[in-house]
């Protein structure tokens, strides 16, 4: 599979380590100040992102996509986030009403919403079918498209509606990953440990949780009494003392 960087990032203004040269806002909370002299604006802000929703729309319309998986959610901060002054402006009647879950298939309507949330720090996810397509959130305002390819038609297409679609060495692999199992002593907030999971697989995550076949088994969560039967026969756990989370390795720079 091919991955593709989507982003209002020009790649003429990168030098030859892609380090990006110009000074531009990277994230909703810059909007207000100045880059190069120029207040970046509110209204900055909803024409990009306008563009970013409009370019993955074309994307999934050119490989015949019509819904996604929401996979390795971490919605844990949304209510918080919207409930906020300085966010209000952001906000929007749909995020308050949209019901967001692991593994939930969104049509694309849905998926305009939660692209809009992701890129307004409102919650984090991926949005994917296992082996065909992941869409990804950066840091500062970065996209990322995973797939078998994106034809020049479409490529154009998103160039037109005003974004840079640049092909990168792939960072992410569906189907390979490690996966660990972080121990967090009750009470404190750094890992005491990491313990690999030699015999760990991406299926039985997903027959373990009830995922679905589209739900690629490679995210990240909390290991409870109730889901720990999957690492049974790997690990021993102490849930009166630890709190114990599935890390799932699956980024590769």
């Amino acid at each position: 599979m091919r991955d593709y960087r989507i982003t209002k990032y020009n790649p003429i203004n990168r030098n030859e380590h892609g380090h990006f040269l110009i000074d531009e806002w990277t994230e909703p909370e810059q909007i207000g100040k100045a880059f190069n002299g120029v207040k970046a604006t509110k209204s900055d802000f909803f024409v990009i992102e306008e563009k970013y929703v409009l370019s993955i729309l074309e994307v999934l319309k050119s490989l015949s996509i019509n819904h996604l998986r929401v996979v390795d959610l971490d919605n844990s901060y949304t209510k918080w986030s919207l409930s906020r002054s300085d966010n209000a402006w952001l906000r929007e009647d749909e995020f308050l009403e949209v019901e967001v879950y692991e593994d939930k298939s969104v049509g694309l309507s849905e998926i305009e919403t939660i692209i809009r949330m992701n890129l307004r720090h409102f919650l984090s996810c991926r949005l994917e079918i296992n082996n065909k397509f992941s869409l990804r959130f950066g840091f500062d305002f970065y996209m990322y498209v995973l797939c078998n390819e994106l034809s020049a038609e479409v490529q154009d297409k998103v160039h037109t509606i005003g974004l840079f679609v640049e092909e990168i060495e792939p960072m992410y692999l569906m189907d390979k990953c490690d996966f660990y199992i972080d121990v967090v002593k009750k009470g404190d907030e750094f890992v005491d440990d990491e313990i690999l999971l030699k015999k760990m697989t991406r299926n039985k995550i997903k027959i373990g949780l009830g995922l679905s076949a589209e739900h690629p088994g490679n995210h990240s969560f909390k290991i409870t009494p109730e889901n720990s039967v999957i690492f049974i026969d790997e690990f021993q756990f102490d849930f009166d003392n630890y709190e114990y989370y599935l890390n799932c390795d699956k980024i590769y720079w």
